[in-house]
């Protein structure tokens, strides 16, 4: 029965230079070149410290988280009906401005009672209730004014300090990442100029595997 055997592989020319490679390929193993792995640079280590500065305990960043938390106090507020929004947030206003109340009430009267005198109804009974309901009323009328605009002016702020708080975390934080960025970009650089000779390696390998090296083969056979 005949046999056929056939075996090929790289032209004679080019085996020294692949045993070539292969010895720099193991003083490469050797020498640790294949587990190459950059070090944080120093830009890197300054950015992660700035950023445990920022993010540590009591740091930038709780201030901040605290000063947004107590802006809550005012949607708080306005959610439970307490504070400002309380029932009797109305009656604290008034009793917080009776000076400016008094004052206007003052005046209203005075026009009130010169109007009754010369109708000559200034000691009448119904004279002195309707001065008595526009006094009430014009102080009721103030201070709702007021206390509005006070609620107002609280969620208007709280918005203000939310907004204000997430651009003071940007604000405060865009150093140290773009100190981050910088040194991952140096990291790289040093990790491929590592890798520099591993790599050549891998290209030249790939090289002798080409078909355009060519190739050698040989083929025996048996007689019958």
């Amino acid at each position: 029965m005949a046999t056929t055997t056939t075996t090929s592989g790289l032209p004679d020319y080019a085996q020294p230079y692949v045993e070539d490679a292969l010895a720099n390929a193991t003083d490469l193993y050797n020498v640790g070149a294949m587990d190459n792995v950059a070090a944080l640079t120093p830009e890197q280590l300054a950015a992660l410290e700035k950023q445990k500065t920022l993010g540590g305990t009591g740091g930038i960043y709780d201030q901040v988280a605290a000063d947004s938390y107590g802006a809550t106090q005012a949607y708080r507020d306005a959610a439970a009906g307490t504070g400002l929004f309380g029932a009797d947030a109305l009656g604290k206003q008034m009793t917080s401005m009776q000076g400016s109340i008094g004052t206007a009430v003052e005046g209203l009267l005075g026009q009130q009672k010169g109007q009754f005198s010369r109708g000559g109804n200034l000691g009448g009974a119904r004279a002195q209730q309707s001065m008595d309901s526009a006094a009430m009323k014009v102080g009721g009328d103030m201070a709702a004014a007021e206390l509005a605009n006070r609620r107002a002016s609280a969620l208007s702020g709280a918005g203000g300090v939310f907004g204000a708080g997430a651009g003071l975390q940007s604000q405060f934080g865009a150093g140290a990442n773009l100190l981050g960025q910088a040194g991952s970009a140096i990291q790289q650089q040093n990790q491929n100029e590592g890798d520099a000779a591993y790599q050549g390696i891998q290209r030249l390998f790939g090289l002798y595997g080409s078909p355009a090296l060519g190739s050698t083969s040989t083929q025996t056979g048996g007689g019958k």
